[in-house]
């Protein structure tokens, strides 16, 4: 349970505060709090606490801007026994697990793919404060040019569909359109010419449409740790690279570089984001490890979802020799995702809850360390998990860091997370629209 504690003026006191812009810490700092917004953030010692202020002493914690998971499937849809995924989604999973992401001081989510009315449904609830949960931005159904069209896909084969479903979409309220991997460069630039139009950014797991003629299309997010595309493979090694999950193991160890330079040269010039969501390939890897199917995690998690996990895990048939061979070419991902770091992408965090083994909330903390194992800074890691995520979201102005006139979106932390980014587990307390959210005893 989370314990709710209401107050017309709020005080963290005598912080060190990490504002999230990648600014040094600052220490001994009070951050006042009045209904959903921090009016100030200042010297301790010149702060002046009003008799009725709830303070809090934060003398040698650290406060950081909450965090922001820019890859969350909120909709819960079950996979049964059979391999099926069933045609509705599990309403109480799906409330389980928006009061996950609070619990783990994630106060933000972008759902890149729901079904458009519940999808907007859902985030107007928590906006209205009627239902418990992050701030919801979303995409609604997801674009795709192949059969495969289960809850939230649409089909969309020529430009008159295109057209007519992002029209759709955008009067039903959604904050983004999302194209999928089978859409070809014809259509994605229809669907990026028309959401444009309506005011809306397009967010692309793209593949058929390769991540630099996306770039070049006006594309404004990628998504995942790879395009996974075989224009990206040496051409002498692209036809046998095999059409299944393990092709990813082999378009790892066959990588052209110059067609990968050009690649990141594309997102850069044309301003793309890129959100690497490392733990959706991560978890694929080590799925069949007991240290991974034994992380305390997964028991906060619905014991129906775990179970739908086992059934529509991505890499359960593969040998003990494919999992070694994956696990081997691990470190060229993460090398991939520090490469775009180092040549400037806007990068982001988002984790693909709820993909098989992640569980929301707690597996962000998890993709922040796995940035870290890439060589990432962790400054610039909470950088990318808060103000920036703000950034690409275009709301930088309201939340996303830790600045006077912003909505408090705070974590308190009882370790520094610039010590070791593992210690943004280290929580104390979770600030969200003003309200502070004490986690219960874990």
């Amino acid at each position: 349970m989370l314990h709710l504690i209401l107050a017309q003026v709020l005080i963290l006191h005598n912080a060190t505060v990490i504002d999230g812009t990648g600014a040094p810490p600052r220490p001994n700092v009070d951050v006042v709090i009045r209904g959903e917004t921090i009016t100030d953030v200042a010297p301790s010692a010149t702060v002046v606490h009003p008799p009725d202020a709830r303070v809090i002493d934060a003398t040698g914690k650290y406060v950081i801007p909450g965090l922001v998971d820019m890859h969350a499937h909120l909709f819960v849809n079950i996979v049964n026994d059979k391999g099926d995924i069933e045609p509705r989604y599990d309403r109480a999973a799906t409330l389980e697990h928006l009061r996950l992401f609070l619990r783990f001081g994630v106060t933000t989510v972008r759902d890149p793919g729901a079904p458009t009315a519940d999808a907007v449904l859902f985030r107007d609830l928590v906006r209205a404060r009627k239902l418990e949960g992050p701030t919801i931005f979303t995409a609604g159904r997801i674009l795709n040019s192949s059969d495969f069209n289960p809850e939230p896909f649409v089909i969309v084969r020529d430009e008159a569909a295109v057209r007519e479903e992002i029209r759709w979409q955008a009067k039903a309220g959604v904050d983004a359109i999302k194209v999928y991997s089978s859409m070809p460069p014809g259509l994605v630039a229809i669907a990026v010419d028309e959401a444009h139009k309506q005011g809306l950014p397009v967010i692309g797991h793209v593949q058929r449409t390769t991540w630099t003629d996306a770039a070049r299309l006006g594309i404004d997010s990628l998504e995942h740790s790879a395009p996974w595309s075989r224009e990206y493979v040496r051409a002498a090694d692209r036809d046998a690279m095999p059409n299944s999950m393990f092709g990813r193991v082999y378009w790892l160890e066959h990588l052209d570089d110059d067609a990968i330079d050009e690649m990141i040269a594309a997102i850069v010039e044309h301003h793309v984001v890129v959100d690497p969501t490392l733990m959706a390939m991560h978890t694929k890897l080590w799925s069949h490890d007991p240290r991974w199917t034994r992380n305390p995690d997964l028991a906060l998690v619905p014991e129906r979802v775990r179970r739908s996990w086992t059934a529509g895990n991505f890499t359960g048939d593969w040998t003990p020799e494919q999992f070694a061979e994956g696990q081997k070419a691990w470190p060229i991902l993460l090398g991939l995702t520090k490469k775009m770091y180092d040549r400037g992408v806007h990068l982001v965090a988002g984790t693909d809850t709820p993909t098989p083994w992640i569980v929301p909330g707690a597996s962000l903390h998890d993709e922040l360390q796995l940035l870290a194992d890439a060589g990432i800074p962790p400054l610039a890691i909470l950088r990318m998990a808060t103000y920036d995520a703000a950034r690409a979201l275009h709301r930088e102005h309201e939340f996303g860091s830790v600045r006077a006139g912003l909505r408090a979106d705070l974590i308190l932390l009882s370790k520094d997370p610039l010590a070791s980014i593992a210690n943004t587990r280290a929580i104390e307390a979770v600030v969200h629209r003003g309200e502070v959210a004490l986690p219960s005893a874990r």
